[in-house]
């Protein structure tokens, strides 16, 4: 009896052991998504340059911008209001995050790298639902934006793992918002034939609009490295250089619209960070003409002469002519 009260006291703790090994073998409960913060997500929006691709015309994020690709198509920025027709207003949060740092939409479309998802891919999971949840309170807005007119297939994108929160302080946190945020690179670093970044002239100086964007580079005889990290967060700030000039053009509406609304930490950050990057010697140029020699900017300047030049050929011929009907 005894032996048998034992053994049953042996099966039971088994038992107890057994279901103990199934508790823990659980899978642990899944990582809760970040809920954005739109007030949070304002800021980012300012340090990302407002989405300027999508303010146009026809109102705040309404879209309609035309990129002429060449031979490889057109692209037009898309309708980012919450109107649920022609915008985004029935994408949820995850589904704007993931177009964001992916370029993948809700029906599996995926963008063309005009939209810079390969700069947001490495935004943190909360900046990117905070911006995400900005931007579904902008107000909705009633714009059809055409289709886009490819000849060439949408290049592949991998992202890599983003970040679960972002840096937040010195070199680290200016790197974080040069590279993934604020897209200086778009504008700064010259490109190929092809239109890819030249990785060895990073922030060297570019154009873009028929402007040119000078070298953040520490070069000190064709980029800024004689400014300092503080001189650097006082053009950010006020749009000054050292020498009391102040910038002009794209510069302007990214200094007014998007860095001047960072924290002051924040564009030291930056500063402190473009102090880091290798120096490079590169004076940035407009693109040339084929076969002239003669950059894109002149282009109406050439076609004036041109007109000039045919009126005077003209008003010659009809003189000769005159004249020759009098003898």
């Amino acid at each position: 009896m005894t032996r048998r009260i034992f053994a049953l006291l042996l099966v039971a703790g088994a038992l107890a052991v057994f279901w103990f090994a199934g508790q823990t073998a659980k899978a642990a409960p899944p990582a809760q998504t970040p809920a954005g913060d739109p007030g949070r997500g304002a800021y980012l929006f300012a340090a990302a340059e407002g989405c300027g691709c999508h303010q146009t015309d026809k109102g705040f994020l309404a879209g309609g911008q035309e990129f002429d690709l060449g031979p490889a198509g057109k692209v037009y920025s898309r309708n980012i209001t919450s109107d649920p027709d022609t915008g985004i207003g029935k994408w949820t949060e995850d589904e704007i995050v993931t177009a964001v740092r992916t370029g993948k939409t809700p029906d599996g479309r995926q963008l063309f790298p005009v939209m810079p998802y390969h700069i947001f891919s490495g935004m943190s999971d909360q900046d990117a639902h905070d911006l995400a949840a900005f931007i579904k309170t902008a107000p909705p807005i009633v714009n059809k934006v055409e289709d886009r007119e490819l000849n060439v297939p949408v290049p592949p994108f991998q992202p890599p793992a983003a970040p679960a929160t972002a840096p937040t302080e010195g070199v680290a946190r200016g790197d974080y918002l040069v590279n993934h945020v604020a897209q200086c690179s778009d504008c700064h670093t010259p490109t190929d034939q092809a239109g890819n970044p030249i990785a060895d002239k990073f922030l060297a100086g570019s154009s873009v609009e028929g402007q040119i964007t000078p070298n953040l580079t520490p070069d000190t005889e064709t980029g800024i490295g004689n400014w300092t990290a503080e001189n650097i967060a006082e053009l950010l700030k006020t749009g000054k250089r050292p020498d009391g000039s102040e910038v002009t053009g794209l510069m302007k509406q990214v200094v007014d619209g998007g860095f001047s609304k960072l924290t002051d930490a924040d564009r030291l950050a930056i500063g402190s960070y473009l102090k880091t990057i290798p120096a490079v010697k590169n004076v940035p140029a407009l693109p040339q003409l084929p076969g002239t020699g003669g950059d894109m900017n002149n282009l109406p300047s050439v076609l004036a002469l041109v007109a000039a030049g045919i009126v005077l050929l003209g008003g010659g011929a009809f003189v000769w002519r005159s004249s020759r009907r009098k003898n």
